[in-house]
């Protein structure tokens, strides 16, 4: 009998009536795909930290209220995950496993899980604590998707350790001078597009009518005469999140938007054509973002390598 198996049988009188509970106050509850996800999910991750001193009932416990808690179906990649990350597991069950639970829902909507995962997996081995454990995740998840983290990520940054840093994001350490600069990379600043963001909600997007972009407190904001949004984007991500009316900075960049769609900074121009006849145009450190009438999207443009 596993670890896990033993530690089931000692409460299966209890889960039986979580169950049952758990059924009626959710039809879609399917109990032989609830038991599917304990055998093929729960059961190696229970076993794998075992083998690292974990308390087989603990961890059972914790992944257990982490099935009902997402109706047996957590995020995907999860089993994959929390095998690998064994060792932390054993220590703080519930702890881990909700956090990597959570990280991973935000990243399926808005990043790249897959990567992150992987990202996760090979330093895994080499982090010292849970503590240190979890502020690589939250480094990670902005490297791979998550914008809206990236002014905590690069504090976080600074608190890990250089071998680590470099395993996470290629770099020993980070610029937090230019969103669009990968940490490592170098080069001759240009003016160049570096992002679209948002579409059509009718297509699945967020804006309702081609939106107006502005800056309010120093951050990038859209609003599409309904509602208004604060966007968060960099090199690595986007995320736009739905906020109360705020009122609009005004431009203090170098950069410059003509009618004709011509980006300019100094004596650099980049001529953008589907930025002609642009509605609104905000600036913010070495970044231009404009919106047109003809496209629910807004296009960046930095001086950036």
């Amino acid at each position: 009998m596993t670890p896990f198996q033993a530690a089931l049988a000692a409460g299966r009188d209890r889960y039986n009536a979580r169950f049952r509970l758990a059924k009626h106050r959710s039809r879609q509850l399917d109990a032989n795909a609830f038991l599917d996800h304990l055998r093929q999910d729960v059961g190696p991750a229970v076993n794998a930290a075992a083998a690292q001193g974990g308390d087989p009932v603990a961890v059972t416990e914790a992944l257990v209220d982490l099935a009902f808690a997402t109706h047996g179906r957590p995020p995907a990649g999860l089993a994959q995950l929390l095998p690998a990350l064994a060792r932390f597991v054993a220590a703080e069950p519930r702890r881990v496993a909700v956090t990597m639970a959570n990280a991973l829902h935000h990243l399926e909507s808005g990043g790249d899980a897959p990567s992150w995962i992987a990202a996760m997996t090979a330093v895994a081995p080499m982090v010292e604590s849970t503590e240190e454990l979890l502020d690589a995740g939250g480094v990670a998840a902005w490297r791979h998707g998550l914008a809206v983290l990236r002014a905590s990520a690069l504090d976080t940054a600074r608190r890990l350790r250089p071998e680590v840093l470099t395993v996470l994001l290629g770099a020993s350490e980070v610029d937090s001078s230019d969103p669009w600069r990968a940490p490592g990379e170098a080069g001759t600043p240009r003016l160049r597009v570096v992002r679209r963001v948002g579409q059509f909600r009718g297509f699945g997007g967020t804006f309702a009518r081609p939106p107006l972009v502005f800056t309010s407190g120093g951050r990038w904001h859209a609003s599409d005469g309904h509602e208004t949004w604060r966007i968060h984007v960099d090199r690595f991500g986007t995320s736009l999140n739905r906020v109360a009316q705020v009122p609009p900075d005004a431009s203090s960049s170098g950069l410059s938007l003509s009618r004709d769609g011509t980006v300019q900074f100094g004596q650099s121009s980049l001529e953008v054509p589907e930025l002609a006849g642009a509605t609104s145009w905000a600036t913010l450190d070495n970044t231009l973002a404009a919106t047109t009438p003809w496209t629910h999207a807004i296009t960046f443009v930095a001086w950036t390598p």
